[in-house]
């Protein structure tokens, strides 16, 4: 891609994000002078107008922004209904790359002419996305398999993708600081450049695939902690080809073929959703992309979910697995200081200040999923609702309407969170696009809990300290704790005993 092309697609990026958001801002102020009864019906007008212009442009210019727009269209709990509707045709087959391209990219990859590696390779592919295509065909010992071919120079395309999305969520930043995206940009910076290596892919799908038990090597079904999913077996790799066995099977957003074949929509989602459960408190590597069109579900009894591009995977530490845990339980119980203690754990820094707005952060996070058209006004309920916390910080911390706008409970957001957050955001449309209700902590306890129940039969320390090594919620804490042990090495004191009265 030369440079004048680089420069007419990062205009085409910023002029979409400047019209649209002229257009709402727009229409906040007419909103102002319009009958209750009628602003509805203005801002459904607005949403598919630029709903129309959002997908346009991403079919254009395809790369990062097609994923995104994957994205977005499993977001039913969020996104208004108009961008839902189009934005779906996003999880289909782009416009395929030319056969020649592809045939190009597997000769220079795999050091064979075509008619070497395989006996046969059908043209038409099975899916075109946003960075690769895939073909089916079959080897020259008759296995039968899937390629996956890189585009040529998506790279460039997508880090200079990349770097458009972090300039518009900078501005978005400045221009309306209450959608302040950055710790999310910046996450998927770091990650997103890994999908381009199908051999680090090739690797990560070998990990999940061992740590689920999907299958030993002589091919026979094991089930591991009773997560009944499947995942194909690597055949080959390179940096821009992946060969994978073939897997026959329905694309989950194909409502009609699994409602043809009797596949029960409920158990299929509350499996998916074990599966990344067990990746994520279990194994402590997960993969971050769980949107529908990674998902086939096999044709034969008992329709299991067949699990697809490890891509994007995250590796956790062992605390930051505990401090999971640990936050999962304790939101699913109702204690507010674990809570506040497992963010510490994970670095993830909430303004104690105000305790009600800091609240507010877990509040939804593992709220139960509903279908489309109620989460839709579940997600209006909410907004209400931080509406009016936020005139209380206002109010009791004295802030001028700007300061307000600009208050944020989060002083500090970890990238582990990041991509924690998506993936179990990305569940959520999952249940709320095929409208099923999935209660996520009766489904991921017995998950978490067997991450802390692991570390208790451990057993203690060998040595243990009267001042316990835990982060601290504050700076003013952090400075207490410093005090407290130059004190306790001096032997100046023996303990200390707190009285906190409200």
């Amino acid at each position: 891609m030369g440079w004048g092309n680089i420069c007419r697609r990062r205009m085409k990026v910023f002029t979409l994000a400047f019209v649209i958001y002229l257009d709402y801002k727009a229409l906040q102020q007419r909103e102002k002078w319009t009958r209750k009864s009628k602003r509805a019906a203005l801002w459904e007008k607005v949403h598919e107008r630029n709903a129309k212009r959002v997908l346009s442009s991403m079919i254009e210019l395809e790369g990062l922004w097609v994923k995104l727009g994957q994205y977005l269209s499993t977001r039913a709990d969020v996104l208004p209904e108009a961008y839902i509707c189009l934005l779906k045709q996003l999880q289909d087959s782009l416009p395929p790359r030319p056969l020649e391209e592809v045939c190009r990219t597997i000769e220079t990859e795999l050091k064979k002419t075509m008619n070497d590696l395989f006996l046969d390779f059908v043209k038409a592919p099975l899916a075109t996305a946003s960075i690769a295509q895939v073909h089916r065909a079959i080897l020259s010992d008759g296995q039968e398999v899937v390629v996956k071919v890189q585009h040529e120079g998506i790279k460039t395309i997508i880090l200079e993708d990349l770097k458009n999305a972090k300039s518009i969520v900078d501005w978005i930043a400045w221009a309306e600081p209450q959608y302040d995206f950055n710790p999310m940009i910046d996450e998927w910076c770091k990650e997103a450049p890994k999908e381009l290596d199908f051999d680090h892919e090739a690797e990560n799908t070998r990990t999940v695939s061992k740590n689920l038990g999907c299958k030993n090597k002589c091919g026979d079904e094991k089930l591991a902690n009773h997560v009944n999913v499947l995942i194909p077996e690597v055949i080959q790799s390179t940096e821009k080809v992946l060969i994978l066995e073939y897997m026959d099977g329905v694309r989950l957003n194909d409502s009609e073929s699994l409602e043809a074949l009797g596949v029960d929509k409920q158990k299929l989602v509350e499996e998916i959703t074990r599966a990344y459960a067990h990746q994520i408190y279990v194994d402590g590597f997960f993969n971050g992309d769980p949107h529908p069109g990674n998902f086939l579900v096999s044709k034969e009894p008992p329709y299991r979910p067949i699990l697809l591009d490890f891509g994007l995977t995250k590796l956790l530490s062992s605390s930051t697995k505990q401090a999971l845990a640990k936050m999962f339980l304790a939101s699913a119980e109702g204690d507010h200081v674990a809570l506040l203690s497992a963010f510490a754990e994970m670095g993830l820094r909430l303004r104690l200040d105000v305790p009600e707005q800091a609240m507010e952060v877990t509040s939804v996070f593992f709220r139960t999923s509903t279908p489309a058209n109620e989460a839709s006004e579940n997600m209006k309920s909410l907004v209400e609702q931080r509406t009016k916390g936020m005139k209380v910080v206002q109010e009791k911390m004295k802030l001028k309407q700007k300061q307000a706008k600009r208050f944020n409970p989060i002083d500090a957001f970890p990238g582990d969170i990041v991509i924690f957050s998506r993936v179990i955001n990305l569940l959520r449309g999952l249940s709320s696009t095929l409208n099923v209700c999935i209660v996520y902590s009766d489904i991921m306890r017995p998950f978490a809990e067997s991450v802390l129940l692991g570390n208790i039969n451990k057993g203690p320390a060998l040595k243990s300290q009267w001042i316990y090594n835990t982060p601290a919620h504050s700076d003013v804490e952090a400075k207490l704790r410093q005090l407290l042990v130059e004190l306790g090495n001096g032997d100046k004191i023996l303990g200390i005993q707190v009285h906190a009265t409200v």
